[in-house]
């Protein structure tokens, strides 16, 4: 039997053991407890935006049967059209498998739009909806005088007869063609085959590559400069094709050697050639040359093709943090505050309806603020890029973007990095070269941008001065688009402030135009990079504004910043002046007085307005619109001279011309050529010199940059410093702010602002602060693993 000291340590052992599993029990309650508690409030965690939508956040993005006056054209209207146009025997049309230059085919078809009085009456008056129309260029290359033709097919979707396009003349010179697949493709083929036949082995030597049979050091003919009949002194149609190392990004691998290529005639044939600093006549004036002087021409070492090559856009370098942390993003707690359908968009106050033309682009029609028009049309007309240098390659590049079909080139926006992951993302659907339609998917993306400063704010601390605080975050509704051109990408933002206040705004990027770098350059560019250099170019973008302020009857004036000198009566010096700033109001008459070129000395406000309608009876101040260019840029070619009339819509910052629907567009599809007799001549919209007093306006906004490349545009110009805009901005328009009225703004005061020691109310009007969303997962790196066409061309066989 145990003695008494041992029970006593058995009991004690007993109660610690008991102790143990007491607060072990309460451990594992606990724990569960918190586990609960976890997975409760995980489940709580919802995706922003979730919830049950109200009057906001309805997207449909279906094709409808029945689209609105402004939608381009759908799928079904497509098919239609090119069965009509098929069935027309007298057209003689090919189908796009047997497109050649000497044939007849449908180069595209776009939206033609009814008149504007006939859709002002539909949507206005409750008249009937104009029918929809097609406009459809064709190429009639198998005509005995080949030409082009332009008419309008209708009503869609299923067409019934056509007539000539009233906006074009009857017969447009084929030397103007836009440049074609079977054409491009068909002339690289020619001029690599014969280039290769004579100067293969040179270009091993010379170049360390070759053009065919090439393994990894591949040489290749690809680059463009089209050539107008006022470069060239001759009514032919040519152009430059440049050689090229084929490396990531080829544009900043050009080798002192191009080809000029006469495109007419059955047979296209190398005309020129340029090699190593000299014009030569044919290949075997190149290759006897060569010969002849091999031991004196610069042999250049065809690149090491690799992750740190300086034309990749591979990461290379020290990153500034490691391990990377995500950036900052931005989420839509109670989900999107838009709705779309049918191409039309209602946000906040505004509403507007947009689509795509796949030759100018992003088009907005229709734009309402409280329901009131601001403008009819609000669209891209045209992209130039002139550039200069010492070869013809640089020197006779002048570039107009329409010309390569500029809606056509929007495509593949990636979410996260072009938009952000949770904007609304709109394909565009064309007609060009083929039998029927295709789509480009993420051609636009839509979302709200919460700018990081107020749209307006006042702090007055002191309590002096009333102590309070006012403000309101600036958020902004964005339509986005980004066309490619080869080497360049143009970022284009509509954006929707909610005072009534609308910015248009382009930004470029991408890689510089180059060439290969000799001492002949040095006027017109910098050395970049080891037998590299980019040349010097200006970029210019014009805009087709047709406001209607309070209806069609408008006025253009400008409000003109002045000095005066007069005697200072607040002195007591008799002798004293006083100079100070004042304004005159300048009402323009005529097409010609409005005309628009800044002048530092003679600032100006820019006012289109509707005279009988005044903002308060009281006040007497017209409704108006103000125009404010902040990307001006003074095109200082000569008038008159070389491709310069392509461009005469640059020859000022604004123009104002009387509405008229014969005059749709301030550029056209052959612009690129046709200098000498420009197919659409702006300068003629002025210089008719109508009068523009209480007529129907449009404003012709043009913004530009000149771009002098420099080492930090590698491997890609990025955008800072690139951005050009113009601005929209009511002008006694509204009584007072209309944003005044949001929700979305926040007033701090003290609850009796008689006391110093007080507390305060702080009124955010209802808005929620707290958050307790997750935004929605980025899925795109799924998609295109599944659907790489939506970044990547995966079919092949188009220059598009």
């Amino acid at each position: 039997m145990a003695d008494p000291k041992s029970r006593r340590s058995l009991g004690r052992w007993r109660l610690s053991a008991i102790i143990m599993a007491i607060v072990s029990l309460v451990l594992f309650i606990c724990l569960i407890a918190i586990l609960v508690m976890t997975h409760t409030r995980k489940k709580k965690i919802t995706t922003c935006g979730s919830k049950e939508k109200g009057q906001y956040g309805h997207i449909d993005l279906k094709e409808s049967d029945n689209p609105s006056v402004f939608h381009h054209l759908t799928s079904k209207e497509i098919e239609g059209l090119m069965k009509y146009l098929y069935s027309q025997k007298t057209l003689n049309l090919v189908k796009a498998a047997d497109m050649k230059v000497n044939t007849s085919y449908v180069f595209l078809s776009e939206l033609f739009l009814p008149s504007k009085n006939s859709v002002l009456d539909y949507l206005d008056k409750k008249g009937t909806q104009p029918p929809r129309e097609a406009r459809v260029v064709m190429l009639r290359g198998d005509k005995q005088t080949p030409d082009i033709e332009e008419i309008i097919v209708g009503p869609l979707p299923n067409p019934t007869k056509h007539r000539p396009n009233p906006n074009r003349k009857q017969s447009i010179p084929f030397i103007y063609r836009p440049v074609t697949g079977p054409e491009h493709v068909g002339s690289i083929e020619m001029a690599t085959v014969k280039v290769d036949q004579v100067l293969g082995t040179m270009f091993e030597e010379v170049y360390d590559g070759k053009l065919f049979n090439c393994n990894s050091k591949c040489l290749m003919i690809r680059y463009i400069t089209p050539v107008s009949s006022v470069q060239s002194g001759e009514k032919r149609r040519k152009t430059w094709y440049w050689l090229s190392q084929s490396a990531e990004y080829f544009i900043l691998h050009p080798l002192d050697f191009s080809v000029l290529v006469d495109l007419d005639g059955p047979n296209y044939t190398i005309e020129q050639v340029w090699f190593n600093g000299k014009l030569y006549k044919t290949l075997t004036d190149v290759l006897d040359y060569y010969k002849a002087n091999k031991g004196s021409i610069l042999k250049v070492k065809f690149p090491d093709v690799n992750r740190d090559l300086f034309s990749t856009m591979n990461q290379r370098g020290t990153p500034p943090i490691s391990p990377p942390l995500r950036n900052p993003v931005q989420v839509s707690p109670d989900g999107k505050r838009y709705n779309v359908k049918d191409r039309h968009v209602e946000y906040m106050s505004w509403q507007f309806d947009f689509g795509m033309s796949p030759i100018r682009g992003p088009q907005l029609f229709d734009l309402r603020f409280k329901n009131e028009r601001i403008a009819y049309e609000l669209s891209l007309q045209e992209l130039s890029v002139f550039y200069a240098g010492y070869k013809p390659m640089q020197a006779l590049a002048n570039y107009l973007d329409g010309v390569g079909l500029i809606g056509i080139q929007a495509k593949g926006l990636v979410p996260g990095v072009d938009c952000p992951t949770d904007a609304t993302y709109f394909s565009s659907t064309f007609q060009v070269e083929s039998d029927g339609p295709f789509s480009f998917e993420n051609a636009f993306c839509l979302f709200e941008y919460n700018m990081g400063m107020p749209l307006r704010r006042h702090h007055s601390y002191s309590f002096a001065y009333g102590r309070f605080y006012e403000g309101m975050e600036s958020t902004v509704l964005i339509l986005r688009t980004i066309a490619v051109i080869i080497n360049y990408d143009y970022v284009i933002d509509f954006m929707f402030y909610p005072n009534g206040a609308m910015q248009i705004k382009v930004v470029s990027t991408g890689y510089v135009l180059g060439t290969f770098y000799t001492d002949n350059e040095s006027k017109y560019s910098f050395k970049l990079h080891e037998n590299f250099a980019a040349n010097i170019h200006q970029h210019l973008f014009n805009f087709k504004v047709d406001l209607d302020i309070q209806g069609t009857a408008n006025r253009f004036a400008t409000a003109n910043i002045e000095t005066e000198d007069i005697p200072n009566k607040f002195s007591k010096d008799s002798s004293a002046r006083l100079i100070q700033h004042r304004f005159s109001t300048s009402l323009k008459t005529t097409e010609k007085d409005a005309a628009y070129k800044f002048d530092f000395e003679t600032p100006k406000y820019l006012l289109v307005y509707k005279e009988d309608v005044k903002s308060r009876k009281t006040y007497q101040k017209s409704k108006s619109y103000r125009i404010l260019n902040n990307g001006m840029s003074k095109l200082i070619l000569p008038e008159g001279k070389g491709n310069e009339p392509s461009i005469s819509w640059a020859r000022n910052q604004l123009a104002i011309t009387k509405y008229k629907d014969l005059e749709p567009t301030s550029s056209s599809l052959y612009s690129i050529l046709d200098a000498e007799d420009p197919i659409v001549h702006f300068q003629n919209f002025i210089d008719d010199n109508e009068p523009i007093v209480d007529e129907d306006l449009v404003a012709w906004v043009t913004m530009g940059i000149h771009h002098i490349p420099h080492t930090e545009d590698l491997p890609v110009t990025p955008t800072p410093g690139m951005e050009l805009s113009f601005y929209l901005l009511p002008y006694n328009y509204f009584d007072e702010d209309p944003a005044i009225s949001s929700l979305n703004a926040v007033r701090i005061e003290p609850k009796d602002n008689t006391k110093l020691k007080t507390s305060i109310n702080i009124n955010r009007y209802g808005v929620k602060q707290s958050m307790q969303c997750v935004p929605e997962k980025n899925k795109y790196d799924e998609e295109i693993t599944e659907n790489p066409s939506l970044i990547i061309d995966t079919e092949g066989g188009t220059f598009l």
